[in-house]
C-alpha cells in the first residue's frame, strides 16, 4: 500500500511539473514592457542672423527644426528676457529635400523678430522641444544698430 501511495503521489508531482512547465505564462507588466527610450535631441538651424551680425530692431529671422516625433514647441528669449512670438510652419527651402523621413520637414521652418533693444551687443537662445520631450538650443549673439 505504502508503494502505491509513493506511485501515485510521483505521477501527481510529474503531472503537476509537466503542466506547470509546458504552460505558457505572460510576465509581469514591468517585465514585459520594452525599456523606455530617451527622447531623441530635435536638430534645427537658426540662419539668421549668423554670430555677431549687426541687425536692426524689427528685422525678421528665421531658421527650421525637425524632430523623429515631430516638433512641440519653438519658443525663443533674448537677453534682456523678451520672448517674442515665433511663427512655426513655414516652409523652409531645403529640408524636405535633405531630410525627407522626419514628420512635417515641408513645414519645418520657423520665423520671429528682433523685438526693440538697445544698441549694442546682444545675445538670443532658440529652444526646440520635440513632442517626445527631447530638446535642444540654439544661441546667436549679434548686435542692434
Amino acid at each position: 500500500m505504502q508503494t502505491r501511495r509513493l506511485f501515485v503521489l510521483a505521477a501527481m508531482i510529474a503531472i503537476a511539473w509537466t503542466s506547470a512547465c509546458g504552460r505558457s505564462e505572460s510576465p509581469s507588466p514591468q517585465a514585459s514592457a520594452p525599456p523606455a527610450s530617451a527622447p531623441k535631441s530635435p536638430i534645427g538651424f537658426l540662419n539668421t542672423p549668423v554670430e555677431n551680425d549687426a541687425v536692426a530692431s524689427g528685422t525678421y529671422v528665421s531658421g527650421w527644426a525637425l524632430a523623429e516625433s515631430g516638433i512641440a514647441d519653438v519658443s525663443v528669449v533674448f537677453d534682456d528676457g523678451q520672448k517674442p512670438y515665433v511663427k512655426t510652419g513655414v516652409d523652409f527651402p531645403g529640408v524636405k529635400t535633405q531630410f525627407p523621413s522626419y514628420p512635417d520637414a515641408d513645414k519645418a521652418g520657423y520665423i520671429f523678430a528682433i523685438p526693440k533693444m538697445s544698441p549694442g551687443r546682444h545675445s538670443l537662445t532658440v529652444t526646440v522641444k520635440a513632442r517626445d520631450g527631447g530638446t535642444a538650443e540654439i544661441q546667436r549673439h549679434f548686435q542692434v544698430t
